[in-house]
This record gives structure tokens, C-alpha cells and sequence, in this order.
């Protein structure tokens, strides 16, 4: 069944207070995302940052205060409304900088923004829900249009397979034999289309393996797309692992985002440890 856009903003206008708080919790999945984007960028000057499917933007006003010129979008009014209130917010206090735009805009459609004029375009949630490879194919498409010709990077972030068994594994363990039949589909083809009891409303997530990543790329971008590298987002501390990390103070947290990013984050044998894996790219 392909995405249905409605259900993803429904499911996001439901949950929009939890995904603006998330981050907060989740520190190293935040902080090796931003060393990510800042070593790609290598950036001696500000830059040109379009965050597609960013949410409230909790990454994007991040970036912003790094010095860079972001614009916003994202498919769930809510979530846009929350951006718009801490721009707002800003906007007041006026001793923060601001983000270029912030709008209702879907990953899939051409968006307003200008194409080939971002030294980097992020993609760090839409890929989650697009159900069908051509969608996200079209998605990333969308993408490398914005990004600079020659050097723009994208940056493609996608669910794994294994985090879903591990939340399961700690809320709920019997769902495997529960729904013997749903999880061996899902094993084989990471669709997770269920209705969550749990929040009223229909749920449509598409989770991955590194290997499918890679090959993703390789049948639909060799001739247009670089892969750098793909990189845990939380190192070896999936499964909720650096909730512990979120009442400690910011030098603690650095020091553990640097161990995570410099050792943890890239080898082969720890990407399976990760709930989000990011894929950095540059365009040919």
C-alpha cells in the first residue's frame, strides 16, 4: 500500500508535543546527527541548509545558532506551528538568530524552495514513512534538485529493523508470537502498518537493514549520488540507551558524543546497535 500523507500528519498532530520534546531525550542520536552534518560541511562560513521533514525544527534552529542560513519545512501543520512559535520566540527576545522560512511542505512534491542552491539538504524523518521504494526514491530526487551541483550534500536518515525488535523486546516482548505472521513479513520487508491502540490512529513506518540502505542508493542514484558514509546515530546506545545521558551536564554529554562518533558510529559491526542510521551523500 503506498503512503498515505493524511495518516502520516495525522499520526504527527497526535503525537506533536512527544516529537517536540524527543530530542531532548535521545542526546546522542541529536549531537552525532549535528557532528555529522558539521564534518560533512567542513564549514569555514555559513551555509545554505534546507531541512525537509524537520519537524519543529529542533535541528534546524541548531544549526542556525552554528551560524547557518536554514529553511524548514515539513509535512504536519502541528509541528510547523511549533517551529513558528519558537521563531517567534526568538523573534521577541531578539538575541537568537532566526530561520530563513518555516512552511507546510511534503517531501515527495517539488517544494518552493530553490533548487541547487543548498551546500546541504537534510532528510531526517521522511524516509521512516514513505512505504514503496519509488516514493522514497522520488523523495531523495526532490532532494539532490536542491543541493548544490558538484558538492551539495544530502543527508538521508532511516529506522532500523532492529530497533523495532528492541522496543518491542523491552514493552511487549510476546508480540512475536502474537503476530507470528506479521513480524515474519516485517523481517522480510521492514513494513510496519498497524493500527497503534496506543494513540487512536493508523501507523505506517517503513524500517531498514544497512545493507538495503546501501543498495538503495546503488539501483537508484549511482550515477548522481556519491555515498560517503553511513553512521549510527547513537552509536552503540540504541534501545533508549542515552536517556540517561539527558540530565547530565552539556560537557558530559560531549564527551560521550565524541567517544560515540570517533569509535562507534561507523564500523560495520555497531551500526546494528543504532535505532536511526544516516547516510551522507554528495552530489555528482
Amino acid at each position: 500500500m503506498p503512503t498515505s500523507s493524511e495518516s502520516v500528519s495525522k499520526l504527527y498532530g497526535i503525537i506533536s508535543q512527544h516529537e517536540n520534546s524527543r530530542l531532548a531525550g535521545h542526546p546522542m542520536e541529536r549531537e552525532i546527527t549535528l557532528r555529522a552534518i558539521r564534518k560533512g560541511l567542513a564549514a569555514t562560513s555559513p551555509k545554505r541548509i534546507a531541512d525537509v521533514g524537520g519537524g519543529p525544527g529542533k535541528l534546524a534552529f541548531a544549526l542556525a545558532d552554528e551560524g547557518h542560513k536554514v529553511d524548514l519545512i515539513d509535512l504536519s501543520p502541528n509541528l510547523i506551528q511549533l517551529g513558528q512559535a519558537e521563531q517567534d520566540k526568538r523573534k521577541a527576545a531578539g538575541n537568537k538568530p532566526l530561520l530563513e522560512s518555516i512552511a507546510v511542505g511534503n517531501a515527495m512534491d517539488k517544494s518552493a524552495l530553490q533548487d541547487e542552491s543548498y551546500d546541504a539538504v537534510l532528510l531526517l524523518g521522511p524516509l521512516y514513512h514513505l512505504m514503496e521504494e519509488s516514493e522514497r526514491a522520488q523523495a531523495v530526487t526532490h532532494a539532490l534538485n536542491l543541493a548544490k551541483p558538484q558538492d551539495g550534500l544530502i543527508f538521508v536518515a532511516f529506522i532500523s529493523i532492529a530497533a523495532h525488535l528492541r522496543d518491542i523486546a523491552m514493552r511487549n516482548p510476546g508480540k512475536i508470537l502474537e503476530f507470528e505472521g506479521f513480524y515474519a513479513k516485517y523481517l522480510t520487508d521492514g513494513r510496519y502498518e498497524k493500527f497503534d491502540s496506543r494513540i487512536g490512529t493508523a501507523v505506517q513506518s517503513f524500517h531498514t537493514r544497512p545493507v538495503d540502505i546501501r543498495s538503495f542508493f546503488a539501483r537508484n542514484f549511482s550515477d548522481s549520488l556519491d555515498f560517503i558514509e553511513l553512521r549510527s546515530t547513537e552509536g552503540i546506545l540504541g534501545g533508549g540507551l542515552d536517556t540517561t545521558l539527558a540530565k547530565s551536564s552539556d560537557e558530559l554529554v560531549q564527551a560521550w558524543a565524541s567517544l560515540l562518533f570517533d569509535k562507534y558510529s561507523t564500523n560495520e559491526e555497531h551500526l546494528g546497535c543504532a535505532d536511526h542510521l544516516l547516510a551522507v551523500l554528495r552530489r555528482r
